[in-house]
């Protein structure tokens, strides 16, 4: 896709921290940060805006003068920090080798303590470096081994850059499916996890037009180039994304004067972000409408520059067309020699993607099992749950059976005492209440006889008084029974 996509992309994968753009004298701020985290964070995020995007005039001043405030200052993985900010400036010298083995050393560290985040920073730096200089293999291992770390981060937002990352490689490798498989998971974790930045929207959409552009799909092309024009912003790189992604769709409908003539006021344009990408796309435009001088001094400019070199994808097509039009020259001569040069790329960029494409499945087998494990344990998780609550409702039977049975064995055991009170209590009322009773009702009789005089009378009444008395003794003996 382009150097500065891929650069702004690196840049604002720390962005994370903060929504806003950080002052520039605003370290010793980040420095003071209790949180260790955010405070490297930060401060990550600070040197990148602060390096990466800086003119190259001054750059090693600036450069000196932040690396001594952080190795002056107490933070925790300062060594670390600072050869970050070497390996940026080391890449915007273009000295790549001195960039790695800034990295590779402060990999080597961070892996002592660990520390996820550098670990993260440094393998993404790695890979983009490894990007730019067409080493494609060795920057998807690199994004690999940031994945590995990401993982314990757990930052979404860090994820979704990462794919856009990977996305990039397999589009400068020709493998476009697998370029907007990623892209499509970035895309889903912005609508999952409610991402809303707009650069990082910005990167999705006008990556998949370049994707769309590469397989000629131009109604998924006018609609990203839509949605990049709805996006709300007026930042250069929003800018340029709209532009290019517009003049993509008059080369799809193969408008190459007016594709021409809307790449030519681009790059005179101060806004515009210019790229060896409008080149190539000018040095094509001018082929297909056979103004072949033009093309030819486009592409030597090309082949000429430094950013060119390892990248047999762009190389073999560009020295295709130079052999076309040696062709069409009737030199038959420089057509071999350049058709020769193409064919020598085209054979490094068929080897490039056969290795690119077993690291990629090694990559996915590694995700299949990394993905196995991780539904192992959550199925071991969840069967351990499981028989907890089949344990806990066993138990919870066992329970409620116990209650039932004790309930059931209380009414047995009421409805016995019942029984054996009623059967008393018809014992009292025969044999005591019933008798005393009968004397009273006798005695009763026996007053009533006009014979019974005297001593036999007052004998009687004693007879009542005593029956009286021996009932109600046992009417209380019946009370008292009813009380119990």
């Amino acid at each position: 896709m382009l150097r500065f996509p891929l650069m702004l992309l690196f840049t604002c994968c720390f962005s994370v921290v903060f929504s806003r753009p950080l002052e520039k004298d605003s370290l010793s701020y980040f420095i003071k940060i209790t949180d260790k985290d955010l405070q490297e964070k930060a401060i990550v995020n600070y040197v990148k805006i602060n390096i990466q995007d800086l003119p190259l005039q001054g750059l090693s001043q600036k450069k000196d003068s932040i690396a001594s405030v952080i190795s002056n200052s107490g933070v925790e993985n300062k060594q670390g920090i600072i050869l970050l900010i070497e390996s940026i400036y080391q890449k915007r010298l273009l000295n790549f080798d001195g960039a790695k083995r800034n990295l590779i050393k402060g990999i080597s560290d961070a892996q002592k303590k660990p520390d996820h985040f550098l670990l993260y920073t440094f393998f993404s730096y790695l890979a983009f470096i490894q990007t730019d200089q067409g080493d494609a293999i060795n920057a998807i291992y690199s994004y690999s081994m940031a994945q590995s770390e990401l993982k314990k981060l757990k930052d979404h937002y860090l994820e979704t850059i990462l794919y856009v990352n990977m996305s990039d490689i397999y589009y400068r490798s020709g493998l476009y499916n697998q370029s907007l498989f990623y892209l499509d998971k970035a895309q889903d974790n912005c609508y999952r996890y409610k991402l809303c930045e707009i650069n990082l929207l910005r990167l999705i959409s006008y990556n998949k037009t370049e994707n769309y552009f590469r397989t000629g799909n131009y109604d998924s092309l006018s609609f990203y180039h839509e949605k990049l024009c709805n996006l709300k912003g007026q930042s250069a790189k929003l800018y340029t994304s709209r532009n290019r992604s517009g003049y993509y769709l008059l080369l799809l409908k193969h408008n190459y004067k007016a594709a021409i003539q809307a790449i030519n006021t681009l790059q005179a344009d101060k806004v515009y972000l210019k790229g060896d990408i409008d080149d190539q796309h000018l040095a094509n435009a001018y082929f297909n409408i056979g103004q072949t001088d033009s093309a030819m001094s486009v592409i030597n400019n090309l082949l000429a520059r430094p950013s060119m070199a390892n990248h047999p994808e762009i190389q073999f097509h560009l020295y295709d067309m130079l052999g076309e039009i040696a062709q069409l020259k009737h030199d038959n001569k420089l057509a071999a020699y350049n058709f020769k040069l193409s064919l020598e790329q085209l054979k490094q960029n068929l080897n490039n993607l056969t290795h690119v494409g077993n690291v990629s499945s090694q990559i996915k087998i590694n995700d299949v099992q990394g993905m196995y494990y991780e539904n192992m344990l959550i199925f071991k998780k969840e069967q351990l749950r499981l028989r907890f609550i089949v344990a806990l409702a066993f138990l919870t039977v066992v329970v409620v059976g116990i209650f039932y049975r004790n309930n059931r064995q209380k009414r047995h055991y009421d409805k016995l005492v019942y029984a054996a009170q009623k059967h008393e209590l018809a014992t009292i009322n025969s044999h005591e209440v019933r008798n005393h009773l009968s004397n009273i009702l006798g005695l009763l009789d026996l007053m009533k006889d006009d014979d019974t005089q005297g001593e036999e009378l007052i004998k009687t009444k004693y007879y009542l008084l005593y029956s009286a008395q021996q009932l109600d003794k046992a009417l209380k003996n019946v009370s008292q029974k009813l009380s119990d």
